[in-house]
């Protein structure tokens, strides 16, 4: 078991963005120097791992860890730490490019501190893929792949249940688009990785939920969910609505927000302040596993299959993105 007395030991400067004494966040616990630019954030640790496996001089032996958590391993060819609330980071390089790879489990909170932690510690514009899995809505075959061309939120109206006034108990919001040049790149990447193999490669519109069961209409026997006409209303409102999870919005969102491109129409226009260059550029990419239309679940063979596609498509496609760095690009 870890030591209580030294996870707990860290002081903290400030209630509003907390940072230890070593500059680490609160949440993800990572500082300047131990995040690439560029970044895959998947959910599962494993697939973390997996991932890793493809990073320049990395053997299944670096990322043998025995430790529970929190642990940091730093070597030549790899960085690897935990956080206790079970942030995984890793960090190499792919082709020789600096890349990381971020474990974030699940829903859209742990998105929020993901990019706003990662976005803190890394200096410059950065480019984040998610890879993940998902549910389609569409008539097409678990075991495909799905890229987003944007994401949209469906969360849960709370006052629905206990007020008399509303009179929706879904919220469905706009959508936010993905970066169209890295969201290309990727498709485009997938397309080819698995022509020869019977894979096929949709993009669409993804919907990103507050919850797995009640906002992607599961019925639970043991609450009221009042979620009977969801996919009815999500299908009205985003026809080409073809995948539900619970991140990509999240990622979609801040990455409009940040402020060195933020461009509502709203802004006051007198503000002209020079910003440094926070660009996020994003893509998403998952592995379709629930047909909620005929009610099907992929078989476990294909995961693998899939998985090894993916991680190399996922990868190429972040080191040929250009962020202004000429040493990457002029490898591409």
């Amino acid at each position: 078991m870890a030591d209580l007395k030294k996870i707990y030991s860290h002081e903290f400067t400030s209630a509003n963005f907390p940072l230890d004494e070593d500059g680490r966040t609160y949440h993800v616990s990572t500082k300047p120097g131990e995040v690439a630019n560029r970044v895959v954030t998947v959910g599962d640790h494993y697939r973390a791992f997996q991932i890793a496996e493809y990073f320049d001089n990395v053997t299944r032996e670096d990322l043998t860890i025995k430790e529970s958590g929190p642990f940091k391993v730093s070597n030549d060819h790899i960085f690897m730490y935990m956080s206790k609330r079970n942030f995984l980071t890793i960090t190499g390089t792919y082709k020789g490019v600096p890349v990381s790879v971020v474990a974030i489990c699940m829903g859209m909170p742990m998105m929020d501190f993901f990019i706003r932690e990662t976005r803190h510690v890394v200096k410059g514009p950065m480019a984040i893929i998610r890879f993940g899995s998902c549910g389609t809505i569409k008539d097409i075959e678990t075991g495909s792949i799905a890229v987003a061309t944007g994401a949209f939120m469906v969360s849960r109206n709370y006052d629905y249940f206990t007020s008399e006034n509303e009179t929706s108990p879904y919220y469905i919001s706009e959508a936010c688009s993905a970066d169209k040049e890295l969201q290309e790149i990727l498709y485009n990447n997938l397309k080819h990785e698995c022509k020869n193999d019977n894979i096929k490669v949709v993009k669409g519109l993804n919907g990103s939920a507050d919850s797995f069961y009640s906002s992607q209409a599961r019925y639970d026997s043991n609450f009221v969910d009042s979620n009977e006409n969801l996919f009815k209303a999500i299908k009205e409102k985003h026809p080409d609505c073809i995948t539900l999870e619970m991140e990509t919005f999240g990622l979609f969102h801040l990455a409009k927000c940040v402020t060195s491109t933020y461009n509502k129409n709203q802004e006051p226009k007198s503000k002209k302040v020079k910003r440094i260059s926070n660009e996020i550029k994003t893509a998403a990419t998952t592995m379709i596993f629930a047909n909620r239309v005929n009610n099907t679940f992929i078989s476990t063979e294909k995961v693998p299959i899939l998985q090894e596609k993916m991680i190399k498509s996922i990868l190429d496609s972040l080191i040929e993105i250009n962020l202004g760095d000429e040493k990457v690009k002029s490898k591409n």
